[in-house]
């Protein structure tokens, strides 16, 4: 059998049928598709009416967000400062009132991109600082500095898009907030919220409300409530995670083609780089060998088993993806393995549907795959939801409920079943797929070829 036969060995059933619904050329090295628009429908991206149930139940009147991507999933927008990596450079808020607005509190500069309006964005207030001559008095806001306007010096005939931009910059100079603390207050205020309990992803939102002295609601931290909200997708951000998972994984496999005997980590990173920016993913994390020390020979070398586990995103919404990689023939036990690994992938997809516990999921694919033949102490089974964060479910509410939960699979919620094995000495082993569950059973978001790439 010719060494490339080896790879994409998958079993039957399940993976095979999923498999025969996704795009042939997911193993082509170089762009496999058109770069796609990101949010094509341009519609907001937070889970209104999970929101709101979970708000409910641990009676949480509002949230509100500093963290970029809790502000990007509920306002559809990163502020140029987070992307300057500010930490508080913008926030976000949601009340669990439908009827009340929610705004995005930005600085000035992101005028021209929400004038542009080619995305849903909810309302706006903005922010500067205070005037340096202004009189400031507790509990009174004081006069915002004005930013700089950028006006025209000529009469120029406008276009349309900047007619546009004029009118918004016209709107943020003549109502702006002097600072984060002031801005925030007025989106309680006009969302009704002055007094029951905020959840806040960052405490120091309590500390911007207490300095201007705002009073009457309770703050709560709220970062789990938010990864327990973002658990369960759109349909928005599920179209999102398709692109991103197909994407992740066929950047995962263009490199591990590319890969040579004497390269070192550093060159697979930088591949798996090139082919994510390729397919419009953005790489967030390449793991090649054994996780932290990476290959165990400092280079490539020919027939040791390498764990590979991609992750890059698309949108900000991550795909993530594993496999395992050989160079040269796999040794017997390699091949012994894999098919170890592909017995724990049936099983697991076997009975991924909605209703079943993470718990459940774990220990079948243990079981499995211990039960095919690889050591017990050298296997690891991990359930976790993706989205915008790699492992983005909480397992207790710290602040709110600490009582330990356990999750239960949900229609719609977008995960991967990790599972690897890892021996030092012998290597390392992987199989990962990003999938999503479906009402009777998973839907893969990248190819579900078999677990052994040989190269």
């Amino acid at each position: 059998m010719d060494r490339r036969d080896l790879m994409t060995r998958t079993g039957i059933g399940i993976a095979a049928a999923a498999a025969a619904a996704l795009s042939p050329n997911a193993n082509a090295a170089g762009p496999a598709m058109a770069i796609p628009k990101v949010n094509p429908s341009g519609k907001l991206l937070v889970n209104k009416d999970r929101a709101r149930q979970i708000m409910e139940r641990y009676k949480i009147d509002g949230l509100i967000a500093a963290t970029a991507v809790n502000v990007y999933y509920l306002s559809n927008l990163t502020p140029l400062n987070v992307r300057y990596r500010s930490e508080l450079g913008g926030f976000a808020t949601f009340p669990r009132d439908p009827d009340q607005p929610s705004f995005v509190l930005c600085g000035t500069s992101e005028t021209f991109d929400i004038a542009n309006r080619d995305r849903e964005i909810p309302e706006q207030i903005f922010f500067t600082g205070i005037k340096p001559d202004a009189v400031v008095k507790p509990g009174i806001e004081p006069e915002a500095s004005q930013p700089r306007e950028y006006i025209s010096s000529k009469n120029w005939q406008f276009t349309e898009r900047e007619t546009r931009w004029l009118a918004m910059q016209k709107q943020a100079l003549a109502t702006v907030a002097p600072g984060a603390g002031w801005a925030i207050a007025r989106a309680l205020k006009r969302s009704g919220l002055t007094k029951g309990r905020i959840a806040v992803d960052d405490m120091r939102i309590k500390y911007l409300l207490d300095e201007i002295g705002f009073e009457g609601v309770t703050i709560v931290p709220g970062d789990d409530l938010f990864k327990l909200i973002r658990m369960v997708k759109t349909p928005t951000e599920v179209e999102m995670m398709r692109i991103a998972g197909r994407s992740n994984g066929e950047a995962a496999m263009a490199t591990m083609r590319r890969f040579e005997a004497g390269m070192t980590f550093d060159d697979f990173e930088n591949m798996f780089r090139q082919e994510s920016a390729n397919r419009g993913n953005q790489m967030l994390s390449i793991l090649c060998g054994i996780p932290g020390g990476m290959l165990p020979d400092g280079v490539a070398v020919k027939g040791r088993p390498y764990l590979i586990d991609a992750v890059s995103t698309f949108g900000e919404y991550n795909g993530d993806f594993g496999r395992t990689l050989v160079l040269g023939e796999p040794s017997k036990e390699t091949l012994f393995r894999a098919k170890a690994m592909e017995i724990g992938r049936d099983t697991v997809f076997a009975m991924a549907k909605p209703g079943v516990k993470f718990s459940a999921v774990r220990q079948a694919g243990f079981d499995a795959m211990v039960k095919a033949g690889i050591p017990e102490k050298a296997v690891f089974v991990t359930p976790h939801c993706v989205g915008l964060v790699h492992s983005d479910q909480p397992f207790r509410l710290s602040g709110i409920d600490d009582t330990p939960f356990e999750h239960v699979l949900e229609e719609n919620m977008v995960l991967t079943i990790d599972l690897p094995h890892l021996e030092i000495g012998y290597g390392g082993g992987h199989f990962e797929d990003l999938i999503r569950i479906t009402k009777t059973g998973v839907e893969p978001f990248n190819e579900l070829s078999g677990p052994l790439v040989v190269v």
